[in-house]
């Protein structure tokens, strides 16, 4: 993966499309207040469209994970992602059957999270460094949106 500085969400899309890959990219911004994330971005917007919710809840390993260790997860395959996903259903129609979320941080703070999907076991542990280098390109534009607010 080639690092760049990314200008946008589309941007940041389209290089990791190239590399590592995916079928589904959604950028999401974790709303404390609400213990929600909310979608700032998403390469399908008729599946997916920007706004959407989802809650957060502190006994799943999203939230365990990447929310509070700062960690990047990877789902693996089709039956990881049905126990990590309520929406397992639609993403599976999609043709995506691995995923993984990657923090996005700043101040120690997990504020967002990038979400690539893709084919079964398309994901390694080898992708983490460089897609944790794309989260903290990121970071500035969470941080440029109003309604992202900083965790206490």
């Amino acid at each position: 993966m080639s690092d760049i500085e990314p200008l946008s969400f589309e941007a940041l899309d389209h290089t990791l499309r190239r590399s590592p890959g995916h079928r589904l990219f959604t950028v999401l911004a974790i709303d404390p207040g609400l213990a929600a994330s909310r979608r700032l971005y998403t390469s399908d917007p008729a599946a997916y469209p920007c706004g959407g919710t989802k809650p957060l809840h502190p006994d799943n390993d999203f939230f365990r994970e990447v929310v509070q260790g700062g960690r990047a997860r990877i789902c693996s395959d089709q039956e990881a992602c049905r126990r990590a996903f309520p929406d397992h259903a639609l993403i599976d129609t999609l043709g995506c059957r691995s995923a993984i979320n990657v923090p996005v941080r700043h101040g120690g703070c997990t504020i967002g999270s990038l979400n690539l999907l893709h084919q079964e076991h398309w994901y390694q542990p080898d992708m983490v460094p460089a897609l944790m280098r794309f989260a903290e390109q990121a970071a500035p534009l969470l941080l440029s949106l109003r309604y992202v607010e900083m965790p206490a």
